[in-house]
């Protein structure tokens, strides 16, 4: 499907006191309304577009909410401003962003948005910044265009999977008071759907998120728990009023659904979870978790990672991306809610990211299992026909800590002559040493490849993978070898 009309080729990426939290939550709070992408500016695959095609187009699909709307599914609710004339990725970026979808349904398809256009009133910029350029990176320049205090971007037709854009960008005037400064009026229409209107409060000053670092950990038990225990404060100069939100995502491993402020992407053994605490974070504060969010690491595990992020609740920079957030529907964890307590945020361990460092920080903790240093073969099929040559994809041994490794072939299946001239220089080959292949990873780290021939039929042939490791680091040495099996096909 197509974007919108003057927008169908875009593709962007983003750029980049009030009371205090309380000291000790007892109560938590419900995830609070931030904004959930349906759709995406990354298309799905060809495959999935047909699925879904097929199923949308089905006779027996479920009746689905006629008519035609568009879901401003990105706009901030607060759009702080660094009181500079020269905004960098230091303080925050300056430019607005917006994310429009269609949504509806019309008999059995998609609903189209017609003839969209959203109008900004730039009046609210007086005196308080210059508005830098117009409709930056667009392919299509004449999507925004301004008139007087007037901004007006036509999108022409809305499909499924919407469209991203960044009509203007600031510059802040130097003697541009800090705090509080106004709102920016937008509004959408469409020939065909109601009219949406949004209002971005505009605050002169930079809060900064920053997440507390963790060290990557060793010798994890596999199968054991792994506590993890958020921290994020505000090193900026002007407090978020807003409540935040923290993600943890976590990669072989599980996480436990414990808290009921937390929500999951499912209540078995779920790998993503979303936890709000209410607002506002004044500037200089801080905050931990007073209980870990536990993950369990995987009982195959040999490395891994929990990945976490703090951000605003209202204007999550994640919204740009399909399915970054987790939907409404996702479930909540079943027990007491996760609290805060104040810490000292100050220290270097307190960092934002990389880019965006005024919208979002995120960290990761990495983690080793006791068994990386198990050297573990992993075994295979060669499947044909009697007489046939192939070419046979040999698996990688888990944590191959010799360059090469060895294939015996089962008994009636020989190496077999090739060319090589027509494949990619950087796939590795399996080569013939004394009767056995000696194979080793290809220089991009993907697994070697063999040429065969199935010569006889020998019923029950098995051969074998190993791979070598210093019995002194590894102590199971009967994992190094795995069996080569033959699969006869008729």
């Amino acid at each position: 499907m197509k974007e919108s009309t003057a927008l169908r080729k875009r593709r962007h990426a983003p750029r980049a006191g009030a009371a205090l939290l309380l000291a000790a939550l007892a109560v938590g709070v419900a995830a609070c309304g931030a904004q959930q992408p349906v759709g995406a500016d990354e298309r799905p695959s060809q495959a999935a577009k047909k699925t879904s095609e097929r199923t949308t187009s089905s006779p027996a699909a479920v009746k689905r909410p006629q008519g035609t709307s568009v879901a401003l599914t990105y706009a901030m609710r607060t759009y702080y401003l660094p009181p500079s004339a020269k905004p960098s990725l230091e303080t925050g970026p300056a430019s607005f962003q917006v994310r429009l979808e269609p949504r509806g349904w019309t008999g059995t398809r998609r609903s189209v948005a017609k003839d969209v256009k959203v109008t900004f009133d730039l009046s609210a910029f007086k005196g308080l910044a210059k508005v830098r350029w117009i409709n930056q990176g667009n392919r299509h320049p004449d999507t925004c265009v301004r008139a007087g205090d007037q901004l007006t971007c036509a999108l022409g037709d809305l499909e499924e999977y919407g469209a991203t854009f960044e009509p203007f960008a600031l510059d802040v005037l130097p003697d541009a008071p800090k705090g509080p400064a106004g709102a920016l009026h937008m509004e959408v229409t469409s020939a065909n759907a109601p009219t949406v209107q949004h209002t971005t409060r505009l605050v002169v000053g930079t809060p900064r998120l920053t997440l507390r670092q963790e060290k990557e950990r060793a010798g994890v038990r596999q199968g054991s728990e792994l506590p993890l225990t958020p921290a994020f404060g505000n090193q900026g100069d002007t407090a978020i009023d807003d409540d935040l939100v923290v993600t943890v995502e976590a990669k072989a491993a599980t996480l436990r659904p414990q808290y009921r402020n937390c929500r999951y992407d499912k209540l078995v053994a779920p790998t993503k979870a979303e936890c709000t605490f209410p607002g506002p974070l004044p500037a200089g504060t801080a905050y931990e978790t007073d209980k870990p969010l536990t993950a369990v690491a995987g009982g195959d595990a040999m490395q891994g990672v929990l990945d976490y992020h703090v951000y605003r609740a209202h204007d999550r920079r994640d919204a740009l991306y399909p399915q970054a957030q987790l939907p409404e529907s996702a479930p909540s964890g079943t027990g007491a809610p996760l609290g805060l307590h104040p810490v000292d945020g100050s220290g270097d361990d307190f960092a934002p990211s990389a880019y965006e460092k005024a919208d979002a920080a995120n960290g990761t903790l990495a983690f080793a299992t006791d068994q990386t240093h198990d050297v573990q073969a992993v075994g295979f099929t060669i499947k044909g026909k009697v007489g046939q040559s192939l070419m046979v994809s040999v698996p990688l041994p888990r944590n191959l800590s010799e360059r090469t490794f060895r294939v015996t072939l089962p008994e009636g299946v020989s190496m077999a002559e090739f060319d090589r001239s027509g494949y990619a220089s950087e796939m590795s080959f399996c080569g013939s040493v004394d009767g056995v292949a000696e194979c080793a990873p290809a220089m991009t780290g993907d697994a070697p490849s063999m040429f065969v021939r199935i010569d006889k039929r020998v019923d029950g042939a098995q051969g074998t993978v190993t791979a070598t490791s210093d019995p002194k680091v590894d102590a199971n040495q009967e994992n190094n070898t795995a069996p080569v099996k033959v699969e006869y096909v008729d």
